[in-house]
């Protein structure tokens, strides 16, 4: 007497099956092993057995327990006729049709994301073989800058400034940018000023001169600088919230706050805000209470005693070591240039600080 192994399954098929599998022996080997083998489609189909062939086709059943979700098996159909000689069920993932399915998609994916690498590199840069550039404070070097042409009626350029870097090691580096002519346009334009990737140096100018081109803002000063330049130039918003903001400032970053605020007439340090909440007092009578003070960062976002690194822009908590050890990141080739930089910038703050006492 056979197991009871398809007890509580409703079997119907896709299709007409090869073989012995046909619509009678289904339905007799089924109630042998006092499941339910049906004709019928309905919600109440636990298991849909199909060929290869039959799921390739999508036919409409196909169709249809795939739109029904994970509730339904589809099955091979050599599923039920090896669980059936073994007088076992086997588990349905090593048949699944939907596993198969998920593995072409995931292949399609894929060769896609492959195909769509190359046809990157034919414009700019192949994205299979570079990936963005991320400093040792995490700040990524894909930055966007806007502008608004009133003159050409053309609203919402934007150029996509890219320093990439390449997968393989010895990383070497290139720099590209991308422009959109106006908003919602779909065919960008590309610079790439280099033939062919290089070291970190050339391509880190590079970069910096196309943004000050740009922008007429020093790299080093777009924090410093901010929503200074007429609206010919093109505007770059650094990040907030205490995200990072990148290396190479002229001076500290609360500093550049600062300044930026006395050169825009700002109030410095920000406005505090704040936000009255009603207590009820013992008559029932809603009063109004503080919340506290609240201290801002620089850039005027409310946060709870949160200092910024001075020479990173990140917060604290990120412990990010200027050297590069405490983190055991290596430093990149014409980062070492860097830290020379911002002693000099120090040291002329610290010129300037006098010479206002």
């Amino acid at each position: 007497m056979p197991r009871k192994i398809f007890k509580n399954l409703v079997i119907a098929t896709a299709g007409p099956l090869p073989g012995q599998l046909t619509t009678e022996n289904l339905r007799q080997w089924t109630t042998l092993r006092k499941g339910i083998f049906t004709e019928d489609f309905d919600d109440q189909v636990t298991h849909l057995l199909c060929t290869r062939e039959q799921f390739d086709q999508k036919l409409p059943r196909i169709k249809e327990a795939l739109a029904r979700g994970k509730k339904q098996h589809i099955v091979h159909c050599d599923w039920f006729e090896i669980s059936a000689v073994n007088d076992k069920k086997l588990p349905e993932r090593e048949y699944s049709m939907r596993n198969i399915l998920a593995k072409q998609n995931a292949a399609k994916r894929e060769l896609a994301r492959i195909e769509r690498g190359k046809r990157e590199g034919e414009r700019a840069v192949n994205t299979n073989l570079f990936h963005i550039y991320t400093d040792r404070t995490f700040f990524s070097y894909q930055i966007d800058i806007t502008r608004d042409d009133i003159e050409t009626g053309e609203l919402g350029q934007r150029y996509t400034l890219c320093l990439w870097e390449s997968n393989a090691k010895p990383h070497l580096y290139w720099f590209a940018a991308k422009f959109i002519k106006k908003k919602r346009a779909s065919q960008p334009s590309f610079h790439r000023p280099s033939p062919c990737s290089g070291p970190w140096r050339r391509e880190m100018d590079l970069f910096m001169d196309f943004f000050r081109i740009k922008t007429g803002i020093e790299w080093q000063d777009r924090v410093l600088r901010q929503g200074t330049m007429s609206t010919s130039y093109f505007q770059y918003s650094p990040p907030t919230g205490g995200k990072p903001v990148g290396r190479r400032l002229r001076f500290c970053y609360e500093y550049c706050l600062e300044v930026n605020a006395q050169l825009r007439g700002l109030p410095w340090p920000p406005v505090e805000e704040e936000n009255p909440v009603r207590d009820e007092d013992e008559d029932g009578a809603a009063e109004p209470r503080s919340t506290g003070k609240q201290e801002h960062d620089g850039d005027g976002i409310a946060r709870e005693d949160q200092s910024v690194d001075s020479e990173s822009g990140t917060p604290p908590g990120d412990n990010v070591d200027i050297d590069g050890a405490e983190m055991g990141i290596s430093l990149d080739e014409g980062e070492e240039e860097e830290q020379t930089e911002l002693q000099e910038s120090e040291e002329m703050r610290t010129t300037m600080l006098d010479a206002d006492v």
